[in-house]
């Protein structure tokens, strides 16, 4: 009788490991690495954080990055993109940006996006990192 009370309660407790596993929410944030790109010596991160249902907070931390430059979210990857920014993000001044974009994390983890940066404002086509963002 013991050890078919004890077999019992183990089945119980699995059976509500399971249940809660089944209910975890998806995660709030997820973090895009930032690969140089044309040359450069830039890369970095891209935390991007659920806020609210329809927002993303964009923060990017990147390394070798001089002066300002622009840095947006493209429909496509990192090998092909979609030359038309679909989000525009604040630019990256020494090394820093911040941004809230009006798409939720969902849409943009499972819509085939990606981050990049431009050398300069006046040299847009060249690219000098980017980051696939995609859910992990």
């Amino acid at each position: 009788m013991v050890f078919s009370t004890r077999l019992m309660s183990a089945i119980l407790t699995l059976g509500l490991v399971f249940a809660l596993a089944a209910v975890v929410p998806a995660a709030d944030s997820v973090n895009v690495a930032l690969s140089p790109q044309s040359g450069s010596n830039e890369s970095g991160t891209a935390m991007l954080t659920k806020q609210g249902d329809k927002q993303t907070k964009v923060v990017l931390d990147v390394k070798g990055a001089e002066g300002t430059q622009p840095v947006h979210i493209h429909k496509g990857t990192c090998d092909k993109l979609d030359p038309k920014p679909a989000y525009p993000l604040s630019p990256v001044t020494n090394g820093k940006s911040e941004t809230v974009v009006n798409a939720s994390l969902d849409d943009l983890e499972k819509g085939g996006y990606a981050i990049n940066g431009h050398k300069s404002a006046q040299d847009l086509k060249t690219y000098v990192f980017c980051g696939n963002v995609a859910a992990k």
